[in-house]
């Protein structure tokens, strides 16, 4: 199974502390993913205020990360931990859910869930996210709390900063061609194929 992940950090550059990944861990994959060893935190979107952890391959910012699992799996957990003005940690911990067994892919890039005018893609957005758009629903850090459309719940500080957010995420299956096609041909930000992480379960 190929499971595409976009462990994200929203901050402004301009008020807020630098924040430097630490480690992306994933228990039921059997992943501890380093900062500087396999992994960097690049900024791959034109706001340049998002960080977004991918494979430490090359110099271009990528959309996340792929793994390709030797089983389906239907539940799963990732903690994603960020170093935030050289005096906090802040843990993002997201619980993904897959709906469904039917095709051979997952991505918590809502994007990749349109159906397409041509038909090839069908539409693939479960009900409980069928009103909001990705900007409202999908999960990302961030050290402020705000208003969200998501299941998340966010543990702060005396001063309102976000130590931690716990997020819970469902997905209905794509095909993995929508993934290899975005990746070859329509955005040259997806990681490849050949570089997704292995993880035997």
């Amino acid at each position: 199974m190929l499971i595409h992940l976009v462990p994200r950090l929203l901050a402004c550059r301009a008020n807020e502390p630098e924040c430097e990944l630490i480690d992306f861990h994933c228990p039921a994959l059997g992943l501890k993913l380093r900062n500087g060893i396999e992994l960097m935190a690049k900024r791959p979107y034109p706001n340049k205020h998002y960080q977004v952890a991918c494979r430490k391959i090359g110099q271009k910012a990528m959309n996340g990360i792929l793994i390709e699992t030797t089983e389906r799996v239907r539940e799963f957990t990732a903690i994603t931990r960020w170093a935030v003005g050289g005096d906090r940690v802040v843990n993002h911990q997201v619980q993904y859910f897959i709906l469904d067994d039917e095709l051979d892919a997952v991505s918590e890039d809502m994007t990749f869930w349109y159906a397409t005018g041509d038909g090839r893609w069908t539409r693939r957005w479960p009900e409980v996210s069928s009103q909001f758009s990705p900007m409202e629903v999908e999960p990302c850090m961030e050290l402020r709390t705000r208003d969200r459309k998501a299941h998340s719940a966010d543990r702060l500080n005396a001063r309102g900063e976000v130590l931690e957010r716990s997020e819970v995420f469902q997905m209905l299956t794509i095909e993995r061609g929508r993934i290899e096609q975005f990746a070859t041909v329509h955005n040259d930000r997806m990681p490849r194929i050949e570089h997704a992480f292995s993880a035997s379960i």
